[in-house]
């Protein structure tokens, strides 16, 4: 892209950048949705980057299907996986096997974009988590506003993402974030500092560390650059899919009376154009019929049956906050969560690693609890910080 406009949209507002070659940056708006005027540019692209604020990412286990299946069976499940009203979704396959596909999924609310989209007609959308897909494999670590981002990914692959408040950014969250990536470790080729963010590393990883001191514009707009932007636009699954196969077919019907109509006002062969027109309706009927009563609709009723059977097995994300929360004692926080099949992985932070096990244990929806690795102890707090993984029960 050699000219291209970008809108990035956080926690404190809206961005808008003239981007040219180099990663070379011009900021044209700064502030709040409401208070944007429409922004020209003639014919170049314009990409929307929603930040990790204005985003909520799971990891779901699916049947394997197709691409568009998953899209539906995303979008029938949604409204009890987020809690959004009318939200939109974007979907990256993280693993593939044969008896299951482990999904990516990153939601968010769709009015506000819509509202923009009024100012800034942007044509795709992409979350701030998946910028950097086609930059060297490893972790980028960039302030951004309050908060310090960390996002491991790369060659073509998103690993990881978490965020902390800037003023207490320290080398113990790196290390629980490591901890997390055990088993995507060799991917790691470089860990990129942009500011004043670094902090001490491993010393197996110092050979990868890089500092960046002085940078035009966020790192994720120059990471864009690189990336394919195709899988981004707004009709690649962005937005939900609504498709009425039988709304097609009754459109197609429109065309063909219309081509009629067009035969008829031409008093010529009006007698062939009739039985011409009568053996097109005739055919699109028979297209009709066949799709009402051939089952061609069964598969996609088989998929919608199979979801909804295992949206009841289900555990609600709201709920297992309820019960955490509940379980958890006092002065015990919860830093991040995943729920893959069945199985809760948190991190927590607390005084007594012993007691939150014990609580956690207790509780009549929860079933094996396991340390992950071992706590790791603030000594200007007396904090742990540590990884926890256990069973929910249905």
């Amino acid at each position: 892209m050699s000219k291209w406009q970008a809108a990035y949209l956080g926690e404190k507002g809206l961005e808008i950048y003239q981007m040219a070659d180099q990663g070379q940056a011009e900021l044209l708006y700064s502030g709040l949705l409401d208070g944007l005027k429409s922004v020209y540019g003639g014919m170049q692209r314009r990409i929307l980057i929603l930040g990790r604020s204005k985003v909520i990412r799971i990891r779901k286990q699916y049947p394997p299907m197709k691409m568009d299946k998953l899209l539906r069976a995303v979008e029938m499940e949604a409204p009890a996986l987020f809690p959004i009203v009318n939200c939109s979704f974007h979907c990256k396959i993280v693993e593939t096997y044969p008896t299951h596909v482990i999904l990516d999924i990153w939601a968010w609310e769709r009015e506000p974009l819509e509202r923009l989209r009024k100012s800034f007609a942007f044509g795709y959308i992409i979350p701030e988590d998946l910028t950097f897909l086609s930059s060297p494999s490893g972790i980028y670590i960039y302030p951004f506003g309050s908060m310090v981002h960390v996002i491991a990914c790369g060659e073509g692959r998103f690993i990881d993402a978490a965020s902390y408040p800037a003023a207490g950014f320290s080398k113990a969250d790196l290390e629980l974030f490591l901890t997390g990536l055990a088993n995507s470790s060799s991917l790691i080729k470089e860990i990129r500092f942009y500011g004043d963010t670094a902090v001490d590393v491993p010393s197996a990883l110092i050979s990868c560390v890089k500092n960046i001191q002085r940078f035009d514009s966020p790192p994720f707009m120059k990471a864009v650059e690189g990336i394919s932007i195709k899988p981004f636009r707004l009709e690649n699954g962005i937005w939900p899919l609504n498709i009425n196969r039988e709304v097609l077919l009754r459109f197609a019907i429109y065309i063909v009376l219309a081509y009629g109509l067009m035969l008829y006002l031409t008093l010529n062969n009006y007698d062939k154009a009739l039985m011409d027109l009568k053996n097109k309706v005739m055919m699109t009927g028979k297209e009709i019929n066949l799709l009402n009563n051939s089952g061609a609709l069964q598969g996609d009723r088989e998929t919608i049956n199979d979801f909804e059977a295992r949206m009841k097995e289900t555990v609600s994300p709201l709920k297992i906050l309820d019960f955490l929360a509940a379980g958890l004692p006092e002065e015990s926080y919860l830093k991040s969560l995943v729920l893959n099949n069945g199985i809760l992985e948190v991190t927590v932070s607390s005084r007594d690693p012993l007691m939150v096990i014990k609580k956690l244990s207790s509780s009549e929806r929860i079933g094996k609890v396991s340390l992950k690795g071992s706590p790791m102890k603030e000594n200007s707090t007396g904090i742990y910080n540590f990884a926890l993984s256990m069973e929910i029960k249905p």
